[in-house]
Formats: structure tokens, C-alpha cells, sequence
């Protein structure tokens, strides 16, 4: 079962690399990736994954990354995070300022 598994997000990473416009880097940690058993592919279209912690995000964040690959080298290795697709929010939804007509009360 577990081969089975392993294969099928094989050909789930293939499909990113056609959906997703990838940078050199990216493209790198893809093709050395897929030497390993993957255990789970995540991707979002909002909000994002942190990057030191590999947490999901709802909200946009200065830095966000948009797939989480989680994987192990040996069948007796830790499982290892790596992030891909790394995405600067749009600071206009990162930061709510007052609109021109509210008022706002000075400190006397």
C-alpha cells in the first residue's frame, strides 16, 4: 500500500511542475525530492506555509509558500519538510488602514 501511495504523489509532483511556473531552485529541490519516499504533498492558493515552522496560514503573511512537500530518505529516517513556490503577499491586504473620512480623536 504504501508503494502504491508513494507512486501516486509521484505523479502529483509531476502535475505541479506542469500547473506551476517553478523558479531554478524550486525545479532543484523537486528533482532531488522525488529520489525519496514522499509521505504528503500540501498546496494552497491562499494564505500560506511559514516558513521556519512548515504551519498552514489562513491569512497572507509578508512571506508565503504555497506547496509543502513532507518526505523520508530512508524507510527508518525522520520525515523532513521542504516548501516550494515562496510568495511576498500583496502589502495592501496585509495592512487595514482607516479610510479618509473616519475621524480620528486627538490626545489633549
Amino acid at each position: 500500500m504504501q508503494k502504491v501511495k508513494s507512486l501516486g504523489l509521484r505523479k502529483r509532483l509531476k502535475q505541479l511542475k506542469e500547473k506551476y511556473d517553478f523558479n531554478n531552485l524550486d525545479l532543484q529541490i523537486l528533482k532531488k525530492v522525488q529520489n525519496y519516499q514522499i509521505k504528503s504533498i500540501c498546496c494552497t492558493t491562499d494564505g500560506g506555509f511559514d516558513k521556519n515552522t512548515g504551519e498552514f496560514y489562513t491569512e497572507e503573511r509578508t512571506l508565503n509558500f504555497k506547496i509543502k512537500i513532507v518526505y523520508q530518505r530512508t524507510p527508518n529516517s525522520t520525515l523532513e519538510t521542504v516548501l516550494l513556490k515562496a510568495e511576498e503577499a500583496d502589502h495592501e491586504h496585509l495592512f487595514r488602514f482607516p479610510e479618509d473620512d473616519i475621524k480620528l480623536n486627538k490626545a489633549v
